[in-house]
């Protein structure tokens, strides 16, 4: 339950994050542009943060002692890689456009 809340209100903190930057940064862009550009902002970071630990994990596959556990470990971040935007988009989009409503007001 607490990965779950934590997964929202981290969401929903990036996301809101990023549509005040990106209203604040480019005013003149439109409505539509800001919402995709917030809304999109969580799983971007999660595709970027599964291609850091993928690459860390294949840098050090030669090291583990124990044959096989490298997969493991590369499969289980690709199902929390799809959670992560899954749960991104679907929280996110709201977000984002409650977000970039307030704040071009």
């Amino acid at each position: 339950m607490i990965y779950i809340v934590g997964s929202i209100l981290a969401i929903m903190a990036v996301t809101g994050g990023t549509a005040w930057l990106v209203t604040s940064r480019w005013p003149g862009r439109t409505r539509r542009w800001q919402v995709t550009l917030a809304a999109l902002s969580f799983p971007l970071l999660s595709v970027l943060l599964f291609v850091a630990a993928l690459v860390v994990t294949l840098i050090d596959a030669p090291n583990v002692p124990e044959r096989g556990t490298v997969g493991m470990v590369i499969f289980s971040m690709v199902f929390f890689l799809v959670y992560a935007v899954a749960a991104g988009l679907v929280i996110g989009i709201p977000t984002a456009i409650f977000a970039v409503r307030a704040l071009r007001r």
